[in-house]
């Protein structure tokens, strides 16, 4: 292609791998990166320059203008500058010659063919709760998840109410809340009916007969004693009522 001076500019349009040379003889190259499709400027664009050895000669990046300034190490080695930006494909000129002398100015004009990047999947982290939620699934206790929680949890009047809704068949739960709630395994009359169950709420352990908010509930689960021995020891020896709030958490907010 003809290259037209325009006072000290020069045009020199990046086609492909190899382009008609621009003779150069500069330290300096400053100038604008466009796009040849549309003429747009490129921001972010890198342009490094290599000498035949493959060594980095100068390098720079053009500005939310287009607008670049290529300092070059001025050893006189031939040399190539090579365009980037991601999401496009690389253009690279035809060899240069430098020498020194004055400033030039270049505008380079390349081509935007997209290239296609490598799969990138993006994962949120899971919220507190959720994390609660999913380990208590892997344990295999008797859970109340978020969706059948919500349905119920603004209409209780308390937990008891909460627990006696969402269907806790395996549990004897009182009608006054200054008692406690045992296991249905536990009949009136067997001297081990006064081993009261634990609540347990977002990990620490409050006792028999916490005062709790039924609307605040994110999920609840149920463990046997045996469960509740092993996660809890002896803090919790007679099954446990694990129940999470919703400041840690509520997928289910509006």
């Amino acid at each position: 292609m003809n290259v037209s001076p325009r006072r000290t500019f020069w045009r020199c349009t990046l086609l492909s791998a190899l382009l008609v040379a621009c003779p150069i003889h500069a330290q300096v190259m400053r100038g604008v990166v466009r796009s040849q499709t549309t003429s747009r400027v490129i921001e972010r664009a890198r342009l490094t320059a290599q000498d035949r050895a493959g060594r980095v000669v100068g390098e720079a990046t053009s500005d939310d203008e287009g607008r670049f300034v290529l300092r070059l190490d001025g050893s006189g080695q031939p040399f190539v500058v090579t365009v980037r930006r991601i999401g496009v494909e690389p253009s690279t000129t035809a060899e240069f010659t430098l020498t020194p002398a004055d400033t030039v100015a270049y505008e380079f004009s390349i081509p935007e063919k997209s290239v296609m990047g490598d799969t990138v999947r993006v994962m949120g982290m899971a919220s507190f709760n959720d994390s609660k939620y999913r380990e208590a699934l892997r344990r295999g206790w008797k859970v109340f998840s978020p969706e059948e929680v919500a349905i119920h949890r603004d209409k209780a009047g308390n937990v008891y109410d909460l627990l006696r809704w969402a269907g806790a068949s395996s549990l004897v739960i009182p009608t006054r809340p200054t008692e406690c709630v045992k296991s249905a395994r536990y009949i009136a009359g067997d001297r081990r009916s006064d081993r009261c169950m634990v609540w347990i709420v977002d990990g620490v352990v409050l006792g028999p007969t916490p005062v709790l908010n039924p609307s605040d509930t994110y999920f609840m689960a149920i463990l046997t004693a045996s469960e509740s021995a092993v996660q809890f020891g002896d803090k919790a020896p007679w099954g446990a009522i694990v129940l999470y709030t919703r400041m840690n958490g509520d997928r289910l907010r509006p």
